[in-house]
């Protein structure tokens, strides 16, 4: 269940990296095609580039953190190391 856990985690945290990229890009090309085409260039938001870097940091903070989070997560017996303490030792001379 951790190695599912984890690929979703993964997945959301690209996911969020990739839309902070993609609205930060896609501001500065909006930009450069009303500059290039002399229509007057509205503004720069701000908020547009602190939402993508916001994103981004978030997107970067999951991936790296969620190994740790998958296990915060979960209460698996399963993934645990291969040593099992509930095993029963049988005598062989028995």
């Amino acid at each position: 269940m951790k190695r599912s856990v984890r690929t979703l985690i993964k997945i959301i945290a690209v996911a969020a990296a990739f839309f902070g990229v993609l609205e930060i890009v896609l501001d500065i090309a909006h930009h450069h095609i009303q500059v290039r085409d002399h229509v007057n260039p509205i503004k720069t938001n701000i908020w547009s580039y602190v939402i993508g870097a916001v994103l981004l940091v978030v997107g970067y903070i999951l991936f790296a953190g969620s190994n740790s989070l998958a296990e915060q997560l979960t209460d698996d017996i399963d993934d645990e190391d291969d040593t099992d303490d509930e095993k029963v030792d049988i005598d062989p001379e028995a």
